[in-house]
């Protein structure tokens, strides 16, 4: 984590000064490991879920408690999959993101298809809404 020192100048930090009350929720992207193993790509295989932001990671490091979930009749909703098995962190601690120094970085392959599809629904829905 890099330390942020103080100003002498200009208004103050108000970034991350609030609490989180939300749980961080960590997922293992079973197609992404599978694309990786065909294709020999290292795309990033975890998703770390904080509030209302996903990030991708190669690894993490869980600073405190945490609960490993599985509920295979009760999927969670929240995620686009509807995750079975997930990882859940207290809000008060740290989950630290670490990254491959070779990897490829940014959304796996699964994700882009994801967002594509999305676009093109998108685009179609206003094309028939004109006509």
């Amino acid at each position: 984590m890099p330390e942020i020192t103080p100003g002498r100048r200009g208004p103050k930090g108000t970034w991350n000064k609030n609490q989180r009350t939300g749980n961080t929720f960590i997922h293992v992207l079973r197609k992404t490991i599978d694309y990786n193993r065909d294709h020999g790509t290292s795309h990033t295989a975890v998703a770390v879920k904080v509030g209302g932001k996903k990030d991708y990671c190669h690894a993490v490091k869980i600073h405190g408690p945490c609960q490993i979930v599985y509920q295979p009749h009760q999927p969670n909703t929240s995620q686009a999959g509807g995750a079975r098995l997930w990882i859940e962190v207290e809000p008060g601690n740290i989950v630290e993101r670490v990254y491959f120094s070779n990897g490829d970085y940014g959304p796996p392959p699964e994700v882009l298809q994801q967002r594509a599809k999305q676009k093109n629904r998108k685009v179609k829905h206003c094309i028939s809404a004109t006509l």
